[in-house]
């Protein structure tokens, strides 16, 4: 079960939550056609707050394709897969162009 702890300042949470509602919303169908697209099978965020006021995003993926999941969808030519990235730039700062942060090692 791969996951990344995504870094997300305070003055984005909300932006990040109207990003959530529409994934969970009305492109919720275009959300689980692009898991099952890279072999996603779960797909969660967590919202975590830290001591200094930011916040981290938790996000696990579980499926298949999650241990390629960001390398997947960086190289895709899918429109929704392409608006998906650049929300992850905009908001966690993370450049899917550029070689990708290793994902988390479980250690307990």
């Amino acid at each position: 079960m791969p996951a990344i702890a995504a870094p997300l300042a305070a003055d984005k949470v909300d932006a990040w939550e109207s990003w959530i509602a529409e994934l969970t919303g009305p492109r919720k169908v275009e959300f689980d056609e692009m898991n099952a697209r890279h072999g996603v099978t779960e797909h969660r965020a967590y919202l975590q707050p830290t001591p200094d006021g930011s916040f981290l995003v938790l996000a696990v993926h579980e499926g298949q394709g999650a241990d390629g999941f960001l390398g997947s969808l960086a190289s895709s030519d899918n429109e929704f897969d392409q608006w998906f990235v650049g929300k992850v730039a905009e908001l966690h700062g993370i450049d899917t162009s550029r070689p990708l942060p290793p994902a988390a090692e479980r250690r307990l």
